[in-house]
């Protein structure tokens, strides 16, 4: 047994290990069982994540917090999980003084970790330093599970051959063969590069040396130029002033000339408004006129047709007013005459009526008595004694009835009185139910409407939530993308901004003298190409017009240009060509030939204007480029150049040149060629991309950032929204609950109270029945004592009366039969009386109306008559008003027309009068304004030669008229300076420094040339590298091959009981790639390959060759994760003999389930869930183990 071993592992929080537990181990074979789902996996995991394991995948999670605790029914979730591997360190052999050696890992759930070695912190590599060459390690044999079986078994022989490099430790040598091979590869990167600018130096080396040919006769040239084109500006300007001065003269007499008429003009112009207002005011006052006439006219129209309305209506009320008077004292005598008839009719109706009367009275009472007198005095007798003890009996009866009624109506009152104190109370509990309800349910709306308000207010937050984090994803891919356009940009930038900054590609001399102006010399400005820009379309043509004056030095004046030349004579650094701007002279084309190349298609321009220079230096772009001119194509060149008779140089935008005097240049360019104005271009357009595009990555930036600390902002709005919903949803429901609970307690007592007050109707309606009844028997019991009173009474007096009766019979019917006949004559006098009353009364209501009416009509008519008289006063003074007012309008309106016409006289005289002041005053503006244009054509002209006194020779018209006066006529000095400038043009593009920059491109040829020199050794010196990797990689794969070879015969024979097995090369012509397959003959069977064993001797063969790899490359311990699980009972126990047997050499912790296994152990620990979701560890006894092996071989078999 080797001196170190795991002593202990401590866990707390790891998965489902919620409270801290320990495990001790011993040497030998310690068995870690349980149930499936107790965790007991959990055990290898935590080993093999306190090693340093950095994926969760290897870890059977997503994401390293998944490891933490993560609660359960009954207990809360951890925040940490720590791990601590305690071992035996007696024998040191690790490299540090403890005799024991504690490993710490723990993790947060906010993702912090944490490293410890015996307490104190440390990092992730000093663990792994700490056990290097132990092997003990995450990528070591020390942890044997189930996926090192399944690899074994892999179809693929490639796959396998990663056992064997990982047994043999050939990893670390083929990440350096990787370095190696990635360093190979960009040597040859930048080995390329070199080449293709050394080809690219060696195509400038031989143009360079044609550049300086014609340096100095350009110079002297140019010299000749400043003395006789000096002396012409001079003489112009004279010229020129002379004529300005008399131009200004009449200008001062065309503009007293103007002024007289323009005042001229104002004043008549202010006269004639003032006339025309008059006009319009006299205008507007007639339409008033007109309008008032009109309308006087209707008025008074209207008031004769009203006058005559009235006469006829006079005349018609007196007509009608004549007859009503007639007819209404016609019917009047009517009436009277059928009143007094109708007084007569009333006196003899009520005489008729009075008799008949008293003969129907009279004849009633004898017929009444002679019913009495006739009646059966004896059967009424005997009626009246029925009828008596009839009575008797209903007075006996009503009494006892009575009695019974006295009794319910008192038992009646008490149920009432209890009835109503129990209906009273309900009622009051009914009340505070209801109250109580009212709250509840209003309570209930309160949190429903909230909750809904929130569930509203989440599925909006949700939707933008939703919505934001899709437009997050779309903008963090745009600033990605623009951030990696953004450095693809800058790379590009600085290397072109490299160039520029060492002056790449100008001449040697050019170069030094610009590497040191800023310390050196001050008074150099730069070269032409850094202080000129041009626009693309122009870049071609203006580097072939410019030439080797793009590399041309500008200095503020000539003391810094000799300061210059001297430090390029004295360190031997070649020549150049300076631009003093104090001495260099702006170049033009002339305004007539200006005017005949406007005429000319294709036409661009001079080169200067297409130019843009930094302040202060346009003179060199007017120097250089004044007098070249742009066009299109060659065909246009050419016309433009004989149009000034080939006087000056013309350049296409190809680069083709018509030169002064007619010689053209053209043809293919040298596309290798520097170009310093595109380098510049390139630079200007790339710094705006820049800018734009960093620009859109900032703004997308900030955009990434807003977006996602709204999304952070929304998210935690979401869940407090879902807090505050779950809070209101409880509460609603439990007002719910507490709506339903009083509704049923209210209808319950509502139905109760119900009840009782129907039962007290019951009662009263009762109570009112029986009461209605009592009165009722009361009333027949008086009734029943009065009738018996009464028959008794009677009874007495029929028998008194019936002899008397008898004798007074006959006398009364002989006086009825005389009353009869009396009563009928008096009925038909009042019949007769009452038609007659009653059609006289009729005929007086009828005459009544009439009079009614025709009183209401005369009166009507007195009324209408009355009224009519008024209004006809009214009208005839109105009428008299009107004629009036219309005859006085009349006078005034023809007065107003003959002001009129005097007014529309005056002004249209004032027009004619103002039209000729206008004609005069737009002569004299037209005088005036061609005068004005002489003159400013003659001050351009003299600016411009004085600006050209100016900017191309430094000179005032006082110092050139003194310093230059023309020797010649002014003709023959023009000829010259055309003839000069003709011959500086023939000499095409210049280029002072093409000697220094021929020696500068040279020295940077040798340069390069021994830098791929050095490129080409380093090379070969990796290739040797990745070689020797190669050859140890070879090696040590098959030194591991070859022990692991010999192990895996021993190790399959001993867990077979017999047999053979080998290990094979599938390629032994590439060590490096070649993969691994095994074969192998169980007892009593062929040889054969692994895919094509059984099952159970497929997995054996597995474990022997990872047997055979610990038995090659030994571990201090080993943690075995049911790597026996698909093996069969009798493969189990030959598996654990040699596991027994090789624990004399190696500590094993087994993870199984297999009771072949535990029997084998020296120790066992059990994995128990006695709380859901909760692992712990127990000490297990054989007998324990048993049960816990046939507990999960149970659940085994159920699945």
């Amino acid at each position: 047994m080797s001196g170190m071993f795991l002593k202990r592992l401590e866990l707390s929080g790891f998965k489902s290990f919620a409270k801290a537990v320990s495990v001790e181990f011993e040497n030998g074979v310690t068995a870690v069982v349980g149930p499936n789902g107790s965790g007991k996996s959990n055990i290898s995991d935590s080993v093999r994540w306190v090693l340093g394991e950095q994926s969760a995948r290897n870890l059977r999670g997503a994401k390293m917090e998944d490891i933490i605790f993560s609660g359960s029914e009954g207990r809360a979730a951890q925040n940490m999980a720590e791990v601590t591997l305690v071992l035996n360190n007696e024998k040191k052999q690790l490299s540090v003084e403890y005799t024991e050696v504690a490993v710490t890992r723990r993790v947060l759930r906010s993702g912090e970790s944490e490293y410890l070695i015996n307490g104190q912190p440390c990092r992730l590599k000093d663990i792994v330093e700490l056990f290097m060459d132990s092997g003990i390690g995450r990528e070591s044999f020390s942890i044997i599970g189930q996926g090192r079986v399944e690899e074994i078994l892999s179809s693929k022989s490639e796959d396998r051959r990663a056992i064997f490099e990982e047994a043999a430790g050939v990893r670390k040598y083929k990440q350096r063969k990787q370095q190696a091979a990635k360093k190979l590869h960009d040597t040859e990167d930048n080995l390329s590069r070199v080449r293709d600018i050394l080809f690219e130096i060696e195509s400038r080396l031989e143009p360079l040396k044609e550049q300086a040919a014609v340096a100095d006769e350009f110079l002297g040239l140019k010299e000749d130029l400043r003395q006789v084109e000096t002396g012409v500006l001079v003489e112009e300007i004279k010229e020129r002033h002379h004529k300005w001065s008399e131009a200004g003269q009449k200008l001062e007499e065309l503009e007293v000339q103007h002024n007289r008429a323009d005042s001229a003009l104002k004043g008549q112009l202010k006269e004639k408004e003032r006339r025309r207002k008059l006009l319009e005011d006299a205008e507007n006052k007639l339409d008033e006129v007109q309008n008032e006439l009109l309308h006087v006219s209707e008025e008074t129209e209207k008031q004769e047709g009203l006058r005559e309305l009235w006469n006829e209506r006079k005349k018609h009320y007196s007509e009608n007013r004549s007859q009503y008077r007639k007819e209404l004292e016609q019917l009047q005598l009517e009436r009277g005459n059928l009143e007094t008839e109708l007084s007569r009719a009333k006196e003899a109706l009520k005489d008729a009526s009075k008799k008949a009367d008293e003969a129907d009275e009279e004849l009633q009472r004898l017929l009444t008595r002679l019913s009495a007198a006739t009646g059966d005095k004896e059967m009424l007798l005997e009626d009246w004694k029925s009828e008596y003890f009839e009575l008797l009996n209903q007075k006996t009866s009503a009494a006892n009835d009575l009695k019974y009624l006295e009794d319910q109506l008192e038992r009646g009152e008490k149920r009432t009185e209890s009835k109503t104190e129990s209906s009273e109370a309900r009622k009051a509990e009914l009340d505070k139910l209801i109250a109580a309800l009212r709250e509840a349910e209003q309570e209930w709306k309160q949190q429903e409407l909230k909750k809904n308000e929130l569930q509203h207010t989440w599925r909006e937050t949700n939707r933008r939530y939703e919505e934001l984090r899709s437009t997050y994803e779309k903008k963090e891919n745009f600033y990605y993308e623009a951030l990696h356009r953004l450095h693809q940009l800058e790379a590009r930038l600085d290397s072109i901004k490299t160039m520029q900054q060492e002056y790449s590609g100008f001449f040697h001399g050019v170069k030094e003298l610009l590497k040191e102006k800023e310390q050196r010399f001050p008074g150099i400005a730069g070269a032409v190409a850094e202080l000129i820009h041009v626009p693309a379309a122009y870049t071609t043509a203006l580097e072939t017009a410019l030439g080797a004056a793009q590399q041309h030095i500008v200095t503020e004046d000539e003391s810094a240009a000799q300061e210059a030349i001297r430090y390029l004579r004295s360190h031997k650094l070649g020549r150049a060509t300076f631009l003093p701007l104090s001495t260099i002279k702006p170049r033009s084309v002339g305004a007539a030939d200006r005017s005949k190349l406007n005429q000319i298609e294709g036409y661009l321009g001079t080169a200067a204007e297409a130019v843009r220079a930094e302040e202060g230096r346009e003179r060199v772009v007017e120097h250089l480029l004044g007098n070249v001119i742009l066009a299109e194509t060659l065909d246009h060149a050419k016309q433009a150049a004989a149009a000034v008779q080939y006087r000056y140089r013309v350049v296409t935008l190809e680069g083709d040149i018509v030169n002064a005097g007619g010689s053209m240049t053209g043809g293919s360019r040298n596309v290798k060629q520097a170009s310093l104005l595109g380098r510049k271009q390139e630079i200007d357009k790339l710094e705006r991309q820049k800018a734009k595009l960093q620009q859109q990555t900032n703004k997308a930036e900030k955009q990434l950032v807003d977006a996602k600390n709204e999304g952070n902002t929304l998210s935690d709005k979401l869940a407090s929204l879902r807090q505050q919903a779950e809070a209101v949803t409880n509460s609603e429901a439990a007002a719910r609950n507490k709506v339903d609970e009083l509704a049923i307690k209210k209808e319950h007592e509502k139905e109760r109270t119900e009840q009782i007050s129907f039962e007290l109707e019951e009662i009263k309606r009762e109570f009112n029945s029986l009461t209605e009844i009592k009165l009722k028997k009361q009333a027949v019991l008086s009734e029943a004592e009065r009738k018996l009173e009464k028959a008794d009474k009677h009874i007495s007096e029929l028998t008194e009366a019936r002899e008397e009766d008898r004798t007074r019979e006959e006398e009364l019917r002989e006086r009825i039969s005389e009353l009869k006949a009396t009563k009928a004559a008096g009925q038909e006098q009042v019949r007769s009386a009452r038609e007659n009353t009653s059609r006289i009364q009729t005929a007086v209501q009828k005459l009544t109306r009439e009079i009614i009416e025709k009183d209401e009509a005369n009166s009507l008519l007195e009324a209408e008559l009355s009224e009519s008289a008024l209004d006809s006063t009214s009208i005839e003074e109105k009428l008299q008003e009107s004629r009036k007012q219309r005859k006085h309008l009349q006078k005034e309106l023809t007065s107003l027309k003959e002001t009129r016409k005097q007014l529309a006289d005056e002004v249209t005289q004032l027009d004619e009068a103002c039209s000729r002041a206008r004609n005069q005053l737009t002569y004299c503006s037209e005088q005036k304004h061609s005068v004005e244009l002489e003159k400013g054509r003659l001050d351009v002209e003299l600016d411009t030669r004085l600006e050209k006194l100016q900017q191309d020779y430094e000179l005032t018209y006082e110092a050139a008229e003194t310093e230059f006066p023309l020797q010649e006529p002014i003709e023959e000095a023009v000829r010259k300076v055309k003839l000069l400038k003709m011959s500086m043009e023939e000499l095409g593009p210049v280029n002072i420094g093409a000697i220094d920059e021929y020696a500068e491109v040279k020295e940077r040829y040798d340069f390069l040339s021994g830098q791929q020199l050095d490129l080409e050794q380093a090379k070969a010196s990796l290739e040797s590298i990745i070689e020797e990797m190669d050859t140890e990689m070879t090696t040590r794969f098959m030194d591991a091959f070859t022990e692991i070879q010999s192990h895996f015969k021993e190790v399959f024979r001993s867990l077979f009981g017999g047999g053979s097995a080998s290990l094979k090369l599938t390629d032994e012509e590439d060590l490096l790639q070649t993969g691994v397959d095994i074969t192998a003959q169980p007892p009593g069977k062929k040889l054969q390959h692994l895919a094509l064993l059984s099952g159970g001797e497929r997995a054996l063969t597995a474990i022997a060759l990872l047997f055979a790899i610990l038995r090659a490359r030994p571990v201090p311990f080993c943690v075995l994760d049911e790597v026996e699980a698909a093996l069969d009972e009798a493969n189990v126990h030959r598996f654990a003999s040699y596991l027994k047997e090789f624990s004399r050499d190696t500590q094993f912790i087994v993870v199984t389930h297999r009771k072949g296994t535990m029997e084998e152990a020296d120790a066992l620990y059990g994995i128990t869930m006695q709380e859901s979701g909760v692992s712990d560890i127990v000490s297990v006894r054989l007998e324990e183990s048993r049960e816990l092996v046939e507990a999960g071989a149970l659940k085994e078999e159920n699945k």
